[in-house]
C-alpha cells in the first residue's frame, strides 16, 4: 500500500494558524506527516484532531513531530548534545523507517558547521545508505550542491546572515549524497528548482526528503505543495511524497 507523506515546518509551533495549517494538510490527504517547529504539544494534538490522523509522537518542546493514519511500531527521540533532537519512527504496517529532522538554521559557515556535528551524531543510528528502507525527511536548513537560490529575494533575517557569515554552503548535502543517500526531489525533477521559502513567494530550497538508493523506485512523487489559499499557513511549503 502506497504511503502519502507529507514533511512540514509550521512555524513557531502554529499558534494561531493551526486551524489552517489544518486545513492544508487535509487538502492533501496524508498517510503521514512529520512536522518541524512543533513544539506546542497542543497544537499538535488539535491538528491531529482537524486532520484525523490520530496517532501521534511528540515531545513538549522538542521541534520534530510525527502524525499517521496508523499506529507507530516504534518512536525514538534522539537528542545530541547541544544539538535539535531527532525522531526516529516506524508505521507499524510498513517496512520503512523514518528519520524526521530539523536542523540548526543559517546557511553559511557558522550554521553548516553545527549541521555537519549533527550529521556525525546521527550517523550511529541512521545507519549506512545501503539499508533498504530508511527516510531521512524534514527541514534541514540546507542548500543542495548545484541548486540555486535566488538571494536578493530571499527573507531579510536570511540575508543578513548571508551578509555577516559568508557566501551558502553546501557541505551537509554534499556529505549526505557521497555517502549514497539520493535527494529523491532533485532525482525526480533535475531541471525544476522546487523551492520551499518563504511559502509566500519561494525563493530556496530547504525541505527534503533523502531515500537509500533500493527504495528510490518505490517513490513515485516527491515535491512541493503551493497552494495560495493557504500561503500564509507557514513560512515554508509542505512536501508531498508517495511511497510505495
Amino acid at each position: 500500500m502506497a504511503l502519502r507523506v507529507v514533511s512540514y515546518n509550521i512555524r513557531f509551533g502554529g499558534g494561531r494558524r493551526v486551524p489552517l495549517i489544518g486545513a492544508f494538510l487535509s487538502s492533501l490527504d496524508p498517510d503521514i506527516v512529520v512536522l518541524q517547529e512543533a513544539t506546542d504539544r497542543y497544537a499538535v494534538d488539535r491538528l491531529a484532531e482537524l486532520t484525523g490522523l490520530s496517532h501521534v509522537a511528540a515531545s513538549p518542546g522538542v521541534s520534530v513531530a510525527a502524525l499517521g493514519r496508523s499506529p507507530f511500531a516504534t518512536t525514538i527521540w534522539h537528542s545530541p548534545p547541544g544539538l535539535r533532537a531527532f525522531l526516529e519512527f516506524q508505521p507499524a504496517a510498513s517496512d520503512l523507517r523514518f528519520i524526521g529532522l530539523h536542523m540548526t538554521s543559517g546557511l553559511s559557515r557558522r550554521g553548516e558547521r553545527l549541521r555537519l556535528r549533527h550529521l556525525d551524531a546521527m550517523a550511529p543510528i541512521i545507519g549506512p545508505a545501503s539499508d533498504h528502507g530508511t527516510v531521512l525527511i524534514g527541514d534541514l536548513n540546507s542548500v543542495a550542491p548545484g541548486d540555486e537560490p535566488r538571494v536578493a529575494a530571499l527573507p531579510l533575517w536570511l540575508r543578513l546572515l548571508l551578509r555577516f557569515d559568508g557566501p551558502i554552503r553546501t557541505d551537509v548535502l554534499d556529505r549526505l549524497q557521497q555517502a549514497g543517500w539520493v535527494d529523491v526531489y532533485r532525482r525526480l525533477h533535475p531541471d525544476e528548482a522546487g523551492y520551499t521559502l518563504p511559502a509566500i513567494d519561494p525563493q530556496v530550497r530547504l525541505d527534503y526528503l533523502l531515500a537509500t538508493p533500493a527504495l528510490v523506485p518505490r517513490i513515485q512523487h516527491c515535491e512541493p505543495a503551493n497552494d495560495a489559499v493557504y500561503a500564509r499557513a507557514s513560512d515554508h511549503l509542505p512536501l508531498v511524497s508517495l511511497i510505495d
